[in-house]
């Protein structure tokens, strides 16, 4: 059962949650760009200032907009529940499901309410926590093989795994007693060396509660698509199948099937997922209008733009910013709200 000093952590209101109820919309508290940045990487210094695990809880009242990170993350439902998606693959998590993320993976959350808790229990990959690893051979299961591989250049960094702890409730202690640890003020005596343990020992537990998984290690064909992947990622707006073959010295047929071989999706459902959460990310974050975002993200017209929403998320554009922009009651038609709600 969670204690009620645990509950009452997790359930009050911080400031940034008090600015996204009060305004409905997101609170860029870290003053990222999201215009020149649209799927940003959030900076690991904000998190790691007391240590190699760091526990934060996830901010409710708005969606959290697709991103990646330069660390491990784990994301526990605490109380109630959450949609996240994983490279546009969709995770419903319900109380006492974890899901373990790799690094540079890109992450997105519906809006989550006032009963919505979820928990991040974040790693940096530093000597400290490597440390832990001492305790768990490499071997013993996916969980510690994907944490030894967040080291590993030459992988796509893909990975996931779902967990349900209900079936485990050795493991539902430990990471209850590894959050009340990382969340405690003032920060404990030997702290750090606490979490590492409680980690450790949540490690060994959780190969038994294994619900779901993506893994995909590192090899040699993986490792002549990576570059491509990240070619692709950066230059979503103007590449295509013709002018990426001749940059990496491909057949364009041959390419294709090689990127759909080694990431399961094609050329172009790879380009169309990256605009379309770079999209997102526009609507949530900015007021910039579709007729803009479409120029950013390499669209000719918002016709484009409405089929990539309907194709993916069975929505259009402006239904899509009155969702993660609820206070604006008027949108026109290229969906910038109007001064009025501004």
């Amino acid at each position: 059962m969670p204690s009620i000093k645990l509950d009452n952590m997790l359930y009050a209101l911080n400031d940034i949650e008090k600015s996204q109820l009060s305004k409905g919309e997101n609170y860029n508290y870290m003053d990222l760009d999201f215009i020149n940045n649209p799927i940003p990487q959030m900076p690991q210094w904000n998190f790691f200032k007391n240590g190699s695990i760091a526990v934060t809880k996830s901010n409710r009242f708005s969606y959290v907009p697709a991103h990646t990170h330069s660390f491990i993350e784990l994301n526990y439902m605490y109380a109630g529940s959450c949609t996240q998606y994983i490279d546009d693959e969709r995770i419903d998590l319900k109380p006492g499901n974890l899901i373990l993320v790799d690094k540079d993976i890109v992450q997105r959350i519906d809006y989550t309410g006032r009963d919505d808790i979820l928990v991040n229990i974040l790693i940096k990959n530093d000597i400290n926590v490597s440390s832990l690893f001492q305790l768990i051979p490499e071997s013993l299961n996916i969980i510690s093989r994907l944490i030894y591989n967040v080291a590993n250049r030459d992988s796509l960094h893909n990975n996931f795994v779902l967990f349900d702890l209900n079936k485990n409730i050795i493991a539902l202690n430990l990471i209850e007693s590894l959050i009340q640890k990382g969340l405690s003020l003032p920060i404990p005596v030997h702290r750090n060396q606490s979490m590492v343990l409680l980690l450790a020992a949540l490690i060994i537990e959780l190969e038994t509660t294994i619900k779901k998984s993506v893994i995909n290690f590192s090899d040699s064909d993986m490792e002549s698509v990576l570059p491509i992947i990240h070619y692709i990622n950066d230059n979503y707006a103007t590449v295509s199948i013709s002018s990426i073959s001749e940059k990496f010295g491909y057949n364009s047929n041959y390419l294709s099937n090689k990127l759909k071989k080694s990431t399961g999706k094609s050329f172009q459902e790879l380009v169309d997922r990256r605009r379309l959460s770079v999209a997102e990310n526009l609507m949530i974050k900015t007021n910039v209008s579709s007729s803009d975002i479409c120029e950013l993200i390499g669209f000719k017209n918002v016709t484009s733009l409405f089929r990539l929403f309907k194709h993916y998320l069975n929505t259009t554009p402006s239904q899509y910013r009155k969702k993660v922009h609820p206070k604006f009651t008027n949108i026109s038609e290229d969906g910038l709200p109007t001064k009025e709600d501004i």
